[in-house]
């Protein structure tokens, strides 16, 4: 416990300007991009959909930065300070975006901030198209902003995710700029995946919503609570510490995961499953098999940090995310007390600013409290984990270009047997 406070208190003294400069940095960066693409929207929908996953990803960027920058303060799993600099800092900062992109979308899907950008970037592109369709519905067309399950939004995901794998396929022949384009149709892709599940999920709700029998069972909730109050008490209460365990235990695993996505975490031994791709034959089938498996790896062995570091760690990591959280709502709840009340045009202004103002301290401190908890797990040798080398690793990475990335260290493929990975610093 001593070493993880002193971990923490290290994290916050060396790193707390760049922390800020990075939460801010991503901040504007995303705002610019949904207010760009909103613009855009309103004169295409198509061209404001391809700008919009990169508001999201400018949040995943700052992340990953600032997750990258405290790395040097973290006793276990910490980099040498040559290997920060140059080149091998800006292929591994490529490396930690690119290998934290789904588990990033699939937070941010899960816990709302999809639909958040999605709704502001609507509200833009709508208004926008109606002003200069004349408030005419019928010369709206094909702008707007309104993203659906449709032909242009799956298309939109094929496309990208076709592009992807050609690269992936074809990518340590290829250019060194073609990265840029392998990591942009890589948050596309997974972007429109995402926002159409979101979709396809809200319409079959809205649909059973409708259905007669759940109208049925609605009525009969409905008689119960009326008529017998202790089961609706109990029905209460189940929903009330639902809500506490998603907010204790599930929204803190997740930030973890996403830390040890970004550092780059590993299995002492690679699984028996995954062994088995490492001698399969070469060809296109099977180099995406790889890449797939080699995903699975880099996800699940994140995602194991969450048990393998025991209920102590786990337990501390929860109660230490519970109080931040409540310091957060706090301090959100005083500054806006001391604003005071004010009209509806000054809270569209400003709101954004005065929340990003808590975040400012916010921030860096979730960071420092995941950093440290992921650090704990590493550094318990019961965990059986690390930041090295995986078995599957032999295979040129799906991202390599020439005159980028060493074969023996393709990029996408997280985890280092040497402290040769970098951290970032603003």
């Amino acid at each position: 416990m001593l070493q993880a406070l002193r971990t923490f208190g290290r994290i916050l003294a060396r790193h707390w300007p760049a922390l800020v400069a990075w939460y801010l940095a991503g901040e504007a960066v995303h705002q610019l991009l949904v207010q760009l693409a909103g613009f855009v929207g309103g004169l295409t929908t198509l061209g404001g959909l391809l700008l919009l996953p990169l508001a999201v990803a400018a949040r995943l960027v700052s992340y990953v930065a600032m997750y990258l920058t405290v790395q040097s303060s973290l006793p276990h799993s910490g980099v040498d300070q040559g290997a920060r600099e140059g080149a091998a800092g800006r292929r591994r900062f490529v490396e930690a975006t690119l290998t934290a992109i789904l588990p990033f979308f699939a937070f941010a899907a899960a816990w709302g901030m999809l639909d958040t950008d999605l709704i502001e970037f609507f509200r833009i592109a709508s208004s926008i198209a109606l002003w200069d369709a004349g408030y005419d519905l019928d010369q709206v067309g094909d702008r707007g902003g309104l993203v659906s399950v449709g032909v242009l939004s799956v298309s939109v995901l094929v496309i990208a995710l076709a592009v992807r794998l050609v690269l992936a396929r074809f990518g340590d022949r290829l250019p060194s700029w073609t990265l840029a384009v392998a990591a942009y149709t890589e948050v596309l892709w997974t972007f429109m995946l995402f926002t159409l599940v979101g979709q396809w999920w809200a319409d079959t709700k809205e649909w059973l919503a409708g259905r007669a029998g759940v109208v049925w069972f609605e009525g009969i909730g409905d008689w119960i609570a009326a008529n017998i109050l202790p089961l609706a008490a109990l029905w209460q209460g189940v929903g009330w510490l639902f809500g506490i365990l998603v907010a204790a235990v599930l929204v803190p695993a997740s930030w973890l995961t996403v830390a040890g996505v970004t550092y780059g975490t590993s299995f002492d031994e690679t699984p028996p499953v995954l062994q088995r791709f490492e001698k399969t034959p070469n060809g296109t089938v099977s180099r995406l098999l790889k890449i797939v498996a080699r995903r699975f790896e880099e996800l699940w062995a994140a995602v194991s940090l969450i048990w393998r570091g025991g209920p102590v760690i786990f337990g501390s990591l929860a109660l230490a995310y519970a109080l931040w959280a409540a310091a957060e709502r706090f301090g959100s709840r005083a500054l806006l007390g001391i604003v005071g009340g004010q009209d509806t045009s000054f809270w569209s202004s400003f709101l954004p600013l005065l929340l990003v103002a808590v975040g400012v301290v916010a921030e860096p401190l979730r960071v420092a409290i995941v950093a440290t908890a992921f650090d704990a797990v590493i550094g318990r040798p019961a965990a059986e984990m690390g930041i090295q080398k995986s078995g599957l690793d032999d295979e040129p990475g799906d991202l390599a270009v020439a005159g980028d990335v060493e074969q023996e260290r393709p990029v996408g493929v997280v985890g280092q047997q040497e402290h040769g990975e970098d951290d970032v610093r603003a």
